[in-house]
């Protein structure tokens, strides 16, 4: 693009033909859940703006569905947008499932498949620049999560992509002070959640002093004593770092050690991370290290969580929160470990686990 091009944008004409019965979901929402649901719908009735603030793994979703078959219905058009790639590649597939009969889309920086026109829009944040005006409905996932989180451009992305008169529902566990300041001043409403959807409570992490978290050449005992403990139990794990340089270290660390373990590193720029995380979620592998950039969005099956150098300035208590709610996803194994390995026990730290445990105590 230069600034001898134009640009042009056609007025959305909503050219759908819904079903009637547009939803093909057979699960049931729980009591507290189809609370927030019935919220959302007079939320899109009434074109407003809504927060749902609910914890990890407490079917965020699901609640959605109610709202987007009325919205769909309607003839709306609807996006659902996520700062980041792994929310939308997880999002895609159960949208598609649940409402098999609507047209649906996936739109992202590094796709294979081409734009086409559909009522339902799944994409990264980023791609809502490309519209003017065009949505009924837009739903923000993750709307507290780098790189939406503070970037004025993307913030004006989503308020040019809806129509005049419009619905935005945000969603989050872990909302950053702009969204409470907006709650405080009566600027924005909200529903809140502290419950899984199983009922049972957040995994609280523990805290395992180590001398040093500058080295992932030498790995602490204690963590490699845990890892060999997996080993033997079969137990799959996650394991962050706080940098792509680490993860590698690490990763290489682990191999030389620790050949058994099945393992790899992931990271933001890696050109396999989608195939990678994919692979894992699908059962390859036994413990995948990654930096922050599966702290959210992203759901595995029965998976210990462990967190190298938690003491990190770059570990910050909503991180630590969002890393933590990776395990304990599933109600038959809803108490997955969550281990936090550190050579201080920093303010980031005490406050993650001690906002989990007011959590489950509030639930």
């Amino acid at each position: 693009m230069t600034n001898q091009q134009l640009l042009a944008a056609y007025p959305e004409i909503n050219d759908f033909t819904p079903p009637s019965n547009p939803l093909c979901w057979s699960g049931r929402l729980t009591l507290a859940q189809a609370k927030i649901s019935a919220r959302l719908c007079q939320v899109w009735q009434h074109h407003q703006e809504h927060l749902v603030w609910a914890v990890t793994g407490s079917g965020k979703t699901e609640m959605l569905f109610p709202m987007l078959a009325q919205a769909i219905m309607h003839g709306d058009r609807i996006a659902l947008a996520a700062p980041r790639i792994d929310v939308c590649q997880e999002l895609f597939p159960r949208l598609q499932a649940a409402f098999p009969q609507v047209t649906c889309s996936l739109l992202y920086g590094r796709s294979e498949v081409s734009y086409r026109y559909t009522q339902i829009l799944i994409c990264t944040v980023h791609q809502l620049l490309k519209f003017r005006a065009a949505f009924d409905l837009l739903i923000l996932d993750e709307c507290d999560s780098f790189p939406y989180l503070n970037n004025p451009m993307l913030h004006q992305a989503v308020q040019q992509a809806v129509k005049t008169e419009h619905t935005v529902v945000y969603l989050s566990a872990t909302p950053s002070q702009e969204y409470q300041t907006r709650i405080k001043q009566g600027h924005l409403t909200h529903s809140l959640l502290n419950r899984r959807f199983h009922g049972h409570d957040l995994p609280v992490p523990s805290y395992q002093l180590v001398a040093r978290t500058s080295s992932v050449v030498h790995l602490a005992i204690p963590l490699i004593r845990q890892i060999k403990f997996f080993l033997q139990r079969q137990q799959r794990f996650l394991l962050f770092v706080d940098s792509v340089t680490g993860a590698q270290k690490l990763s290489q660390t682990l191999k030389k050690q620790l050949p058994e373990l099945e393992q790899t590193f992931v990271h933001a720029q890696d050109p396999q991370r989608l195939e990678k995380v994919e692979r894992f979620r699908a059962g390859t592998g036994q413990a995948l290290v990654t930096t922050t950039i599966l702290e959210r969005g992203v759901t595995f099956d029965h998976i210990a969580v462990l967190v190298w150098a938690a003491d990190s300035q770059r570990f910050s208590s909503q991180t630590l929160i969002q890393i933590a709610g990776r395990a304990g996803r599933s109600a038959a194994h809803s108490f997955d470990p969550v281990i936090f390995y550190g050579a201080n026990y920093t303010l980031a730290i005490a406050k993650a686990i001690a906002t989990i445990r007011r959590l489950n105590r509030e639930s």
